[in-house]
């Protein structure tokens, strides 16, 4: 990924803003936070900082039409990926998935609490086995929050600052960014939420982000106007433990 050589634009503009609050020149509009006025230059690099300053949150992916269908509580922390998720939008009908120590489990309501299990790299996990439905496995296992944000600051072609808004209950200033499509999902693998759908060689992407510049939600639409992915964010940095479910036996076993 190119990178700019030299101090970037937003640091010095931060800068700036220390010198001139130890000046006594604070007050007004001068405390609003730096997510409020973000450029082209500055909104994905000050977003990506903030993303890898972080190793836990809770998504909500879905469409734009409201419960996102997807529910993953996700932990990177010590570049482990763990996650426990929750598949469906009918309560005592969800399907759960479960990776850690290693091992991708699946179980849940859906199958009445009965638990199995792979290798996180099994074929039939990674949907690499045309005899076995992986379902949403791969896409689980190809999450990266931080890289979804490290692979724009190159692919941002224009931003437009929307103003503030009450996202979900926070605090937000929306973005609207227009990017190269291209240049961003060619920088993830094959099964990354992103991949599934074909976009638009310029693609619209809306981005609400809190005060401390993290992501509160991101959506588009792609070349069909029926494709549409939301991801919702909440709880960054709150602890997450994903823990082995009782009784799972290793996929095409049977119990003892």
């Amino acid at each position: 990924m190119t990178r700019v050589t030299g101090i970037p634009t937003y640091v010095v503009a931060l800068s700036a803003a220390a010198v001139l609050a130890a000046c006594g020149g604070g007050g007004g509009e001068d405390d609003a936070p730096a997510s409020q006025s973000y450029g082209i230059e500055t909104l994905m690099p000050a977003v990506a900082e903030a993303v890898g300053g972080e190793d836990t949150v809770h998504l909500g992916i879905g469409d734009h039409r409201g419960r996102a269908e997807l529910q993953v509580d996700l932990t990177w922390a010590a570049k482990e990926t763990e996650f426990r998720a929750l598949m469906g939008d009918t309560p005592g009908d969800f399907l759960e998935f479960r990776r850690v120590g290693g091992k991708m489990y699946v179980g849940g309501e859906r199958t009445d609490n009965e638990w199995s299990y792979t290798a996180d790299d099994d074929p039939r996990a990674l949907g690499d086995d045309d005899s076995f439905d992986a379902g949403a496995a791969p896409v689980l296992l190809a999450l990266d929050v931080p890289g979804d944000y490290e692979a724009m600051i190159d692919a941002v072609d224009k931003v437009q600052n929307q103003g503030q808004e009450e996202m979900e209950g926070v605090a937000s200033t929306h973005y609207v960014l227009t990017i190269d499509a291209q240049a961003w999902v060619d920088q993830f693998p094959d099964d990354s939420m992103h991949r599934q759908i074909e976009l638009d060689d310029a693609l619209q992407v809306d981005l609400w982000i809190d005060e401390q510049s993290l992501p509160v939600r991101m959506e588009y639409t792609g070349t069909d106007t029926g494709d549409q992915a939301r991801v919702d964010y909440s709880g960054w940095g709150t602890p997450i433990a994903v823990v082995v479910p009782e009784g799972a036996t290793p996929l095409g076993s049977e119990a003892s």
